[in-house]
């Protein structure tokens, strides 16, 4: 009689993964939020995104301002900016209801929440390979804590992707073994919702999972199953569309989403560290995210080039590659370590972006975590010896090539020195790491051999000590890199800026030199000052085009000064030094002076300030423009307005457009080419660029004539901003220093009309001469009401669907990959 796998342990083994990772996560978290008075600051990112992200988010949903976020960068698209990164995430929601001042407080114990579910859903999709429930939970563990969780703390988002993928392919094998209808469809969505760029790269996986399943048997195709499984997957994803399509719509104008690999560069990683460091990656915990310390010079920070699985390291997978000659895994794996060291394939899972970033490592880590806990499973000593004594070598002598090659080198002075790594102290540490892990794996082989009853407990008992050592020294020596120390961002970030006794700093831009980054997040005042990869497409075309480069962060330096009076900056904060009196003036920019010194920042007030909302009198077109030189581009804007061609023949009364006035302009202007001088002359067209004079004291001029001709009145509302504006001359083109977004919509005198995108990513509108008018932008989400009407009806078909198809009801019994026969207890594969 052949019966199913060893079943009848009925122990709670899902309550087990997830106590078990919630109590190694306390060790790993509760200490940090002892020290750090109740918050749990690590460095980097973490401290000043995900943080000031969550408590922004919190209060922009109390406060119903989920259109558009006035104190991200100049502006943004909430849905679109912070669904990448708060607002999919079921554990963000749970703060929702709290007061704002909590939320802060919650990091800490959302970490060990997010590192608890991964564990638990590694072990939903480990069960079905494992003959023992129990080394299932071993398998979530691990995948909790494996390099690439661990290393991904410093990306707090990230979770949720590690999370959710078991769940996917969970659902996908459940859909295949027991004909369950609906599981998929809301897996998908789920996938979606949490983060739609690891969803890109979840659905890649997928299809090569789905396509080796078949090749491999593990799958059988019928064209009604797979009908079937197509809907599903299809109205998963149009369920998600709620979400996913305004975020899509808001990436759309982000020049990085479309950088490819071309050439040599798509085949061939062109710095050769990176071979190294990804080799690295699987038999030691990962490097610290901005620190390559066993490869300097790989050029992948930040990328989460991680796979480390704690303890075991690549014992059993380099068993199973040597032992296992055909199956599932062994494919998927030789395909996923290919994939990983050629760049075109890589970036596979990026969008084919061209930024090296192995941020799918985690898929790979599910599926080497799988066949290691198998073959704890089914230990036995020859299989042991196949994968230990390679791994054993190979990080030996990664640990000899790294630690003890001689290298010299001119940091001071020149010197000569013994190891390549950049920090001596932390690469041996990790190094101890890694060998006390495999003698640990060394002494459970020995335990199997001798006392086989004990070695689950001891497996156990060994893995929480490591994990728990490894983890915290990996934390804690992550934290020194941090720019600002803990009582720096307590006393003054996260306490919200309370100190300030500004007046109306809550109702103007300010700037911030030198510090932390997201101070004015953190303080929840508008601030020009921003570290934020999703932004409005215009917002990054502005900064390009005026010379300022804009990548994952807006901080236009102090000589750009012409964009202060630009973007309406009123107040400047630097931090304190006690041993440098406050000057009566800045130093770094012209025209400001000493306010006091609060909350640990000496205040500056910009006495050229422009209020928001603005005309002009001069214009010029593009083609002007760009052909000025960019040192002097920021000056230029306080002196004219930039419209397009077409724009100046739309508004001719304004800007004294003539029919053939740019003849010559487009006759003589190469736009692939600018020119490096600072006047661009044309033959037959005279530009008024010309007569530009840039300095000091034609700015201070500049900023004195905009004021005169700015808003009396100027205020953020829920759904956008609201002014008034009294014009004594001619019909004129107001300018507003906020990104353009195809979401507004202009009210002037409650009459609407025409919003324009001038100064290549701005906005303006037409106002009538003679009279004072009230202006206001609405802000409506893009594809926000079609998301939720195609959701909507994807709702619908799955409901109908799963009334036909009896869904989420099993139409045969769980299948395991595993069976026993009773009378001889020898266990078989079933492929």
């Amino acid at each position: 009689m052949v019966l199913n796998r060893i079943n009848h342990d009925k122990r709670p083994y899902s309550l087990y993964a997830f106590l078990w990772a919630f109590l190694l996560s306390a060790v790993l978290v509760v200490p940090v939020m002892i020290y750090d008075q109740g918050y749990f600051l690590y460095y980097g990112d973490f401290n000043v995104q995900q943080i000031p992200f969550y408590q922004l988010a919190h209060d922009s949903i109390q406060n119903g301002e989920t259109g558009w976020s006035h104190l991200t960068d100049l502006g943004a698209n909430f849905i679109g900016s912070y669904s990448f990164y708060v607002l999919g995430s079921p554990f963000f929601w749970l703060t929702v209801l709290l007061p704002s001042a909590w939320v802060p407080y919650c990091i800490g114990p959302l970490l060990m929440l997010k590192l608890s579910f991964a564990s638990l859903s590694a072990y939903i999709y480990l069960r079905r390979y494992v003959r023992h429930k129990r080394f299932a939970v071993i398998g979530g563990v691990l995948y909790a804590f494996s390099g690439f969780s661990v290393y991904n703390i410093f990306f707090f988002h990230f979770h949720e992707a590690i999370i959710i993928f078991p769940l996917l392919l969970a659902a996908l094998d459940e859909f295949h073994a027991t004909k369950r209808k609906g599981v998929v469809a809301l897996a998908v969505c789920a996938a979606a919702v949490v983060n739609y760029y690891f969803f890109f790269g979840q659905v890649v996986f997928v299809i090569i999972y789905y396509v080796v399943k078949l090749i491999s048997r593990s799958y059988r195709f019928h064209l009604r199953e797979f009908l079937a499984l197509a809907f599903e997957c299809v109205a998963g994803f149009a369920m998600s569309m709620i979400l996913l399509l305004p975020s899509v719509a808001a990436i759309t104008g982000n020049y990085r989403v479309a950088e490819f690999l071309y050439g040599w560069d798509a085949v061939v990683y062109p710095k050769g560290q990176r071979y190294v460091q990804i080799l690295v990656s699987l038999f030691f915990p990962g490097d610290v995210p901005a620190k390559n310390n066993f490869t300097p010079s790989a050029g992948a920070k930040w990328s989460s080039v991680a796979a480390y699985i704690p303890m075991f390291s690549m014992t059993f997978v380099i068993a199973h590659l040597r032992l296992k000659k055909r199956g599932f895994f062994r494919r998927m794996i030789i395909i996923l370590l290919i994939m990983a060291g050629i760049p075109i394939l890589n970036s596979a899972f990026q969008c084919l972006n061209n930024n090296y970033y192995a941020r799918w490592f985690y898929m790979l880590t599910l599926l080497m975590i799988l066949v290691t806990v198998q073959s704890l499973d089914s230990f036995n000593m020859y299989e042991f010896k196949r994968g230990f004594i390679p791994t054993a070598v190979i990080t030996l002598a990664i640990a000899a090539l790294i630690g003890l090659m001689p290298d010299d080198t001119d940091k001071p002075i020149k010197s000569f020195r013994i190891g390549i790594a950049e920090s001596p102290k932390r690469f041996w540490m990790f190094v101890i790491a890694a060998v006390g892990g495999l003698i640990l794996t060394l002494l459970l082989a020995i335990c199997y051999k001798k006392k086989r009853k004990w070695f689950f407990r001891i497996t156990v008992i060994s893995l929480s000590l490591f994990i728990a050592a490894y983890s915290t020294v990996y934390m804690w020596s992550a934290r020194g890199y941090a720019d600002r120390d803990d009582e720096f961002m307590i006393n003054y970030a996260l306490n919200g800026g309370k100190d300030i006794t500004i007046d109306d700093v809550k109702e103007v831009r300010s700037d911030f030199y030198q510090t932390s980054d997201n101070m004015g997040m953190f303080w929840q005042i508008p601030s020009i000052q921003a570290f934020h990869s999703i932004v409005p497409g215009s917002l990054m075309n502005f900064y390009k085009n005026v010379g300022v480069q804009r990548d994952v962060g807006s901080r236009p330096p102090t000589e750009y000064y012409g964009l202060r009076g630009l973007l309406s900056v009123k107040y400047l904060f630097e931090e304190d030094d006690p041993d440098v009196a406050a000057a009566e003036y800045s130093e770094h920019m012209p025209g400001y002076h000493y306010l006091r010194t609060e909350n640990g920042f000496d205040a500056y007030e910009n006495e050229h300030y422009v209020p928001m909302g603005f005309t002009y009198d001069r214009f010029i077109t593009k083609e002007e423009y760009d052909d000025l030189s960019k040192d002097i581009r920021h000056l230029t804007l306080l002196k004219a307005m930039v419209l397009t061609q077409d724009q100046m023949e739309k508004y001719a009364d304004i800007t004294g457009y003539t029919d053939g006035m740019y003849l010559n302009l487009n006759f003589s202007h190469d736009p692939n080419k600018s020119q490096d001088i600072r006047y661009p002359k044309y033959e037959g067209f005279n530009s008024i660029t010309g007569d530009f004079v840039y300095n000091e004291e034609s700015y201070f001029e500049d900023t004195e004539k905009l004021r005169e001709h700015s808003c009396t009145s100027f205020r953020y509302t829920k759904d956008g901003f609201e002014a008034q504006f009294e014009n004594q001359g001619k019909d004129n083109l107001l300018f507003f220093s906020i990104p353009y977004d195809d979401g507004w919509t202009a009210y002037v005198n409650e009459e609407k009309a025409d919003v324009e995108e001038v100064d290549a990513g701005l906005m303006a509108v037409r106002v009538p001469g003679r009279q004072t008018s009230e202006i206001r932008f609405v802000y409506h989400t893009p594809l926000l009401k079609e998301g939720c009407i195609i959701s909507g009806a994807a709702v619908a078909a799955l409901a109908i669907y799963l009334i036909i198809f009896k869904g989420f009801r099993a139409k045969r019994k769980f299948r395991r990959t595993y069976r026993i026969k009773q009378n001889t207890r020898k266990m078989r594969r079933i492929l």
